[in-house]
């Protein structure tokens, strides 16, 4: 039997990682995040991510072909960000815990080739094997016509150094010669930040997916 193909198991993991940084504050099938302005203001100091909330609708494009059900109440999602006087910054993130997700069979047609549960679990264990998978346990099995998976995200820490400015209510970063643009806003010790960046041109608008961080 054909396996089903590495690629197609990292686009699943992607997902979930990206769905898992919703904590319980939203996420796909949760309560939608109330929404957040930008506003801008002076993010110079040292700050905790207090809180994440991810709107579902920010994961159309993954989820676009498919409805999974994701379960992310056991993820935790810390880290903290300064944004000197001298216009440098860092910032650090990490990522860890349980999860579980639901995929029917939509979510496991690939190019035209449907995937079996058995398969899918199957080239997760050959990626953990490998060392080349951001969860340090999985196991899918087929519930019905559905595939439910149960994993444990390896601790996985992100880090990132650069230069910060202000642009109005956006926050601009550059890193290794890439610029990012954020909409955020500072209100007293709380910082919001838009978890994904801008659009050109499409202006800050209202923030339905942002990082809430407190002052430290």
């Amino acid at each position: 039997m054909k396996r089903f193909s590495r690629a197609c198991a990292v686009l699943l993991s992607t997902s979930l990682l990206a769905l898992s940084a919703c904590g319980d504050d939203g996420g796909a099938g949760g309560a939608a995040c109330a929404e957040a302005q930008a506003c801008g203001g002076d993010p110079t100091g040292s700050w905790t991510i207090a809180e994440t909330c991810l709107d579902s609708s920010m994961f159309a494009e993954l989820t676009e072909r498919c409805d999974a059900e994701i379960d992310v109440s056991g993820v935790e999602f810390n880290g903290s960000a300064e944004f000197r006087s001298d216009g440098t910054y860092t910032a650090t993130s990490t990522l860890t815990g349980p999860m579980k997700a639901v995929y029917p069979p939509p979510c496991l047609v690939f190019e035209d080739t449907t995937i079996t549960c058995a398969q899918l679990d199957q080239t997760m264990q050959d990626l953990i094997a490998q060392g080349d998978a951001p969860y340090e346990s999985a196991t899918c099995a087929a519930a019905g016509q559905d595939c439910a998976c149960s994993l444990i995200l390896a601790q996985s820490t992100t880090t990132g150094a650069g230069t910060w400015s202000v642009s109005g209510s956006s926050l601009i970063t550059e890193s290794n010669g890439e610029a990012s643009e954020v909409p955020f806003c500072v209100e007293g010790s709380s910082l919001t930040m838009a978890a994904q960046p801008s659009e050109a041109g499409s202006g800050a608008g209202p923030l339905t997916s942002y990082l809430r961080l407190t002052r430290r």
